[in-house]
């Protein structure tokens, strides 16, 4: 056998493995967990990997509040930490962008940015009051 067919087979091999593999404490294949579970996977390895490292990893490090922060700033597409002025440019930039006027031809699309524009407008709205302290 060649050194090339050995390696195909053992490609081939770890592969079928890969999909064959249980995960979770379910132990269903990664195509057929739910969102739950999946979330509780990510966070059992984050856990494992981090009791390698000699760290810790605590669940309750990020504060809900923090977790609403963070994502009111990925709604605008900013990092965390943004000054005001960011905010509200990236607001308006957005807004100009997918403002629901744009989609009234389509219902479909008018849906979504109306959906859009509320979540933007939250965001611009609790991050303005939050950074205007």
């Amino acid at each position: 056998m060649s050194l090339i067919s050995r390696l195909k087979k053992a490609a081939g091999a770890t592969l079928g493995d890969l999909r064959n593999r249980s995960y979770g404490t379910s132990g269903k294949r990664l195509s057929e967990l739910s969102d739950g579970e999946l979330e509780e996977e990510v966070i059992r390895r984050r856990r494992e990997r981090a009791r390698r490292r000699g760290g810790k990893l605590d669940r309750q490090a990020v504060s809900p509040q923090q977790k609403r922060e963070e994502q009111w700033y990925a709604n605008l597409e900013l990092e965390p930490g943004a000054s005001l002025d960011q905010v509200k440019r990236a607001y308006r930039e957005l807004m100009r962008r997918y403002h629901p006027d744009k989609h009234l031809g389509d219902p479909e699309r008018h849906k979504a940015a109306t959906e859009l524009a509320q979540s933007l407008t939250e965001a611009h709205r609790e991050l303005s009051k939050h950074l205007g302290k």
